[in-house]
Parts: structure tokens; sequence; C-alpha cells
């Protein structure tokens, strides 16, 4: 088999392509359009079936066929990938679900699903040459960022936005990393910055889909679960969306496993944002086909998914849902505290944002969209160390405290 079956770029709207090669390339060089690689499936169908797959070695690479590098001597990898897919044995009861599964992505060598991104796009960037690159987080990107790119001995620069909180910008300088606090009024003027900068600035650009890499290597999410439930996909899957590169790229890889006729049906997408923005819900709850600046990204405890627009409008994401006859929800800060709640009773400690995954199902729930006995999976993308203040606030609602003293201590026991 080839180390990779992917081809070459193809431009999302004036649908020009362009072959892959060396070259350093963001977005469409005619019409500034997103860009999707594209890969041989008829090729790889017929040299490859899923058992080829099952005994390499436990990370994203594991798919390399499925994945744009060309040679394994260039990748850069710190284990990410093949994270558990924990059955639920407390919120599944609650909600009267049969089959609930958490993918638990807070496993991961930086503690969140950025690494799959991450270790796929330096490693690109290592094959076609790139020594220095940029990109814009939000708290967790920047820190895989420049945690991947240490690794590859590249010069960095992280914009942060000044919503994330301080452990998060620490954790990309302490990383290696060179931040700059980015202050802004818009998710507008950012995608606006990081467009001019793509096209005027020399500087190769890490961002979710301006960079056309990041996001193939959330396509293992789908190679990942389907083979852990037995080569069939799950009847829903339900991921927090901020640019929405899990969401577009878990679904591209399941397409991909539909096409190669290793699934027998195709999951339905559901997106979750916080009430406060949710640019993609509101648009997608409307029937539209690009989603517009909404609501106030400051008012929302998941800021990791608060941006108030979505890059290039939103299209793929929405493409997504609309293709999977899925569902989006936009969930309060009360009910994603809730979930964040529930899923510690599952042994899982998520930030706001990936517990969002959790309150967007209840809503579904409520609102009668779920049969018993479907099967869910809930992306879990970061773990909630990273926003200690809030995790100790919620840890301390309940504490008891006690003497050194034998009756004390009985009183507790029988009360357990």
């Amino acid at each position: 088999m080839s180390w990779s079956y992917a081809t070459h770029y193809k431009c999302d709207d004036c649908k020009i392509e362009l072959s892959m090669g060396n070259r350093a390339v963001t977005t469409c060089p005619d019409c500034g359009g997103l860009l999707e690689v594209q890969y041989n499936f008829e090729e790889l169908k017929k040299k490859s079936t899923p058992s080829d797959f099952k005994n390499r070695d436990r990370s994203i690479w594991r798919w390399h066929e499925f994945l744009p590098l060309k040679s394994k001597e260039n990748i850069v990898s710190m284990g990410e990938g093949d994270t558990p897919l924990l059955p639920s044995i407390y919120i599944g009861g609650k909600l009267g679900l049969e089959k609930l599964y958490f993918k638990n992505d807070t496993l991961m060598p930086t503690g969140s699903f950025k690494d799959r991104g991450f270790s796929l796009a330096i490693s690109y960037a290592k094959e076609i040459g790139i020594t220095e690159g940029m990109t814009y987080s939000s708290g967790n990107a920047g820190m895989s960022f420049s945690a991947y790119a240490q690794r590859a001995n590249m010069k960095t620069l992280t914009l942060v936005e000044y919503l994330a909180n301080p452990l998060k910008q620490s954790l990309i300088t302490l990383s290696g990393g060179k931040t700059a606090i980015l202050h802004y009024k818009s998710m507008n003027e950012i995608t606006q910055l990081l467009e001019e900068a793509s096209r005027e600035l020399n500087i190769y650009q890490f961002v979710n889909f301006i960079n056309p890499i990041r996001h193939e290597a959330m396509k293992t999410y789908a190679y990942e679960i389907s083979e852990a439930l037995g080569w069939e996909s799950p009847d829903y899957m339900i991921h927090p969306v901020g640019t929405g590169g899990g969401l577009w790229g878990a679904w591209k890889g399941f397409k991909e496993l539909y096409e190669l006729q290793w699934i027998s049906k195709l999951p339905k997408m559901v997106a979750v944002q916080p009430s406060a923005t949710g640019p993609h819900v509101k648009a997608f709850n409307q029937g539209k086909k690009v989603a517009v600046r909404v609501g106030d990204p400051t008012k929302t405890i998941a800021q990791s998914i608060s941006a108030d627009a979505p890059i290039q409008d939103g299209k793929r994401v929405l493409n997504a849902l609309y293709e999977s006859n899925g569902y989006a929800e936009e969930v309060t800060d009360e009910e994603i505290i809730g979930a964040m709640k529930d899923l510690g009773r599952e042994g899982i400690v998520a930030d706001p944002a990936s517990a969002a995954s959790v309150a967007g199902l209840k809503r579904l729930v409520q609102r009668g969209l779920i049969d018993s006995k479907s099967t869910i999976v809930c992306v879990i993308t970061g773990g909630g160390l990273k926003q200690p203040k809030l995790i100790e606030s919620l840890g301390n609602e309940d504490h008891v405290h006690i003497n050194p003293d034998l009756s004390e201590l009985s009183k507790l026991i029988k009360g357990l």
C-alpha cells in the first residue's frame, strides 16, 4: 500500500484543483476559498481492509493512508489519538439512554483534542520545509501548537485572545512559543487579520480551515469510533463547536469510511455552542447556509467555543449539519455547569466547552429527538484543569470539615 493516498487540493468555492507537492499553500490562490485535501479512495479500497489497521502502534498515525503526509520520517508525534471511547455509567441512565459513549480527548498529550490537528499540521509543515509559523488561539490550540512546533524546531507566534484565562496563556509560553495577547471587538476582525496575513505576509498559518491540513487529523475521530463500535458509526456524534474543525473533520472521516463500505450508515452530526454567541447554531436553526456575527463572547464560561463569528461564514460546519440531517443546539452556562458535574460522576474532568456536548445532548433528549436505543458519542475535547478556579469553585460546594475524632468519622461513614 501507499504511505498516503492524498492526491491534490480542491477549492470549496471555485472548485479549482491544485497539486500538493511541496507548496506552502493555505487558502485558494485564485479566489481565497478554503482548500480541501482529496484522496484516491478507489485505489485504497482495492488494497486495504479494516483489519490492516488493527495491530499498528496506537496513535493517529496508524491511519496514515488517510492523511496527507508523504513520509513517516517527518512525523512529529507525542502519542496523540486513540483515546478511550467510554460507555456512560451515570448520565446515560439519568437520561434513559442505553448506548451513550464519551470520546475522552482530555487524555491527549497537552490535554485537548487540538493535539490531533497539530501533530499532523506540524508534521506536514516540516515535510514541506516550513521553519516558522503562526496561529490564533483561545488557549488550547496555542499550547498544542507551541508544544509540537518545539519538537520540530520551528519558530512560532501565537496570537492569544485576551479572553483566554491566564493559565492557558502561561502554558503556551511554557511550551516555548512566542505569544502576543490579541485584543478585538469581534471574531470578524481576527478572521480579516488572518486572511490578510495569509495573502500579504510571508509566514505559514496554522489557523483551522485557513490551514488546509489541520482538520484532516480530526477524521481519525471517525476511524477510532467506528472501529471501537465494531465498524459501525454511531447514530449521533455530538461535538462542541468553535471554528468547527473537529466536527467537519469527523464528518469527512465518516463519509470516507462509508465510501469505502467499511461502515453501513452515516451519523447525524450535532454542533453545540453557548447561547451567548452560537453563530452556527443560530444560522442552522434558521435554515441559512451562512452564519453571521451574533452575541457577546465575554458572556459565557465556555471561552474555547465563544467566538461570535465563524471563519468564512461557517459554511463547512453548516454543510456537515445539513448533509448529515443533524442538529445544532445552544446551551446556557448553567446547563454547562450541570454537565461538568455530571461528567465528574463519570470520572471525567471536562472544561466548560467540552461539557457543552453533554449539555447539548440533554437538550436533544428533552426535545424528544433521540431514541433511547440510539448509539450516541459525545466528544469531550479538553480537560478542565486548565480552568482551575472554575473547577475549584464547583468542587468546594459540598466539602464537610471534621476533626481527627473517630466518632465524627463514624458518622460520615454511616452516611455514605
